[in-house]
């Protein structure tokens, strides 16, 4: 409908208003007339959608703005009826960002046609399902839950540009949202970025000042760092007055919330150095259940270990509030540790030691439940190639060299890029669209505990 309804907000003749009602009729012909059923015919956003849709064209309706026969009247008050029903039902309700256009879909439509009987109690179980849902979307530290800074900052814009807090006043509601947009600037990239964790892409806003800098001792430098581990998230970069192109940044993850759209990313990194992106993440890829989004939601398409031969599901994971510890300052470097049950597959344990611009030590404990070898994933940009040796590899990234060396005892050091058979060396780069990348692998012995890589940058 969106269309039409687009043309009518240009000249406002209601005549472009005609085809959005029949595609309504339409969809109630095939649903309820001829008992059809289709793919999208109760989705939760899809629903709520409809909805919204709904209450729009009412409203000129019942306005006289545009006419309809009586007995069309009839079955789109039906129609009215049967998504307010539906909305109502609190098991319908969903508890992620699907939620928010479900609430507002019903409250609009009953904003509208609030006489009917269906409607009757439907704005205040929109209102406190609506303060309930957002309460729940949001850490302590005021970090949204489904583990993607992109949504991060789409959920509260979404809440704003459907007109929810004009509906659902709620001051308590007003400083959440005010926190998330306070803090969003930590989960971008020096260059605006959205950190490509998670279900992430797009642009979002760059971190200014002031920031009270972290120093390390030893002239290791000052830096950004910003700890919302509680949540699931380590952050050490530059300051916002150095250069995006000459910046660095460490991210590491650990979120716990079980949402649609998590990766098994815990404990997985990316890490930027003199601006260049070093290591990566898969990213989203899109919302199609095929090859690639099986791919990018597994181990294998993260900074993490994965085990041969079996896909690391993000839903096997023991719950807890977040997988990692706060960060500290060590032997003159920061450090962040932290620790993942994957029931039934392995426990892993991790810590990442860094000083920014100069080395990052990751040492892990990886104890494997199963018979089965596993390997340790360093995701390249995929401009980047590596040259691999017996025991690491060494890579060219503008005017800066990276160099790594494992220590694991028994294991082999490949490099993987733009495999099919399994996935495995791929980044996204737009929606549906994925570009090869080459990922350093070390295979190990399944019975291997402790490995770890050393990790330099030279100019």
């Amino acid at each position: 409908m969106d269309y039409w309804m687009h043309e009518y907000e240009e000249d406002g003749g209601a005549a472009h208003l005609e085809d959005p009602i029949d595609i309504a009729l339409d969809w109630y012909r095939f649903h309820v007339v001829e008992g059809k059923t289709s793919a999208l015919q109760w989705y939760d956003h899809s629903t709520g959608v409809r909805a919204s849709r709904l209450a729009f064209l009412l409203s000129f309706i019942l306005s006289n703005q545009i006419e309809v026969s009586d007995s069309d009247l009839v079955l789109l008050m039906d129609l009215a009826d049967l998504h307010v029903q539906k909305l109502m039902d609190p098991e319908f309700l969903t508890p992620n960002n699907h939620g928010l256009f479900q609430l507002v879909g019903l409250d609009a439509l009953c904003s509208v046609v609030g006489w009917r009987h269906a409607c009757q109690g439907a704005r205040t179980y929109a209102r406190e399902e609506f303060i309930s849902l957002v309460k729940s979307w949001f850490t302590k530290e005021g970090i949204h839950i489904e583990n993607s800074p992109t949504y991060h900052g789409w959920v509260p814009l979404q809440i704003r540009e459907l007109g929810a807090m004009e509906r659902f006043r709620d001051p308590e509601i007003q400083r959440i949202l005010d926190r998330a947009d306070e803090i969003a600037s930590w989960l971008t990239f020096p260059d605006g970025r959205w950190v490509r964790v998670g279900d992430s892409h797009g642009n979002g806003p760059k971190l200014t000042g002031p920031i009270e800098p972290q120093c390390l001792p030893e002239n290791g430098g000052c830096w950004a760092v910003q700890d919302f581990t509680e949540s699931g998230y380590a952050i050490v970069r530059s300051l916002p007055k150095v250069e995006a192109s000459e910046s660095s940044m460490l991210f590491v993850s650990g979120t716990t919330a079980p949402t649609g759209h998590k990766h098994a990313d815990d404990l997985a990194f990316v890490l930027i150095e003199r601006g260049q992106d070093i290591f990566v993440d898969s990213g989203r890829y899109g919302y199609n259940y095929d090859d690639a989004r099986s791919y990018v939601l597994s181990a294998r398409a993260h900074n993490v270990p994965s085990l041969v031969g079996k896909r690391t599901d993000p839903y096997v994971i023991d719950a807890a509030d977040s997988h990692l510890e706060p960060i500290v300052v060590e032997q003159g470097r920061f450090t962040i540790r932290g620790v993942v049950d994957r029931p039934g597959l392995f426990m892993h344990e991790r810590t990442l030691s860094y000083v920014p611009g100069v080395l990052l030590q990751i040492d892990d404990q990886l104890n494997n439940l199963t018979d089965l070898q596993w390997q340790s994933n360093l995701h390249l940009a995929p401009d980047l190639i590596p040259e691999i040796s017996d025991t690491g590899f060494v890579v060219r990234a503008g005017d800066l060299t990276v160099r790594g060396e494992f220590r694991g005892e028994g294991c082999e050091i490949t490099a993987v890029r733009g495999e099919t058979d399994p996935y495995q060396g791929w980044v996204s780069v737009g929606y549906l669209e994925l570009a090869p990348a080459s990922v350093v692998v070390a295979t190990c012995p399944a019975d291997l505990i402790e490995s770890s890589w050393h990790i330099t940058f030279e100019q």
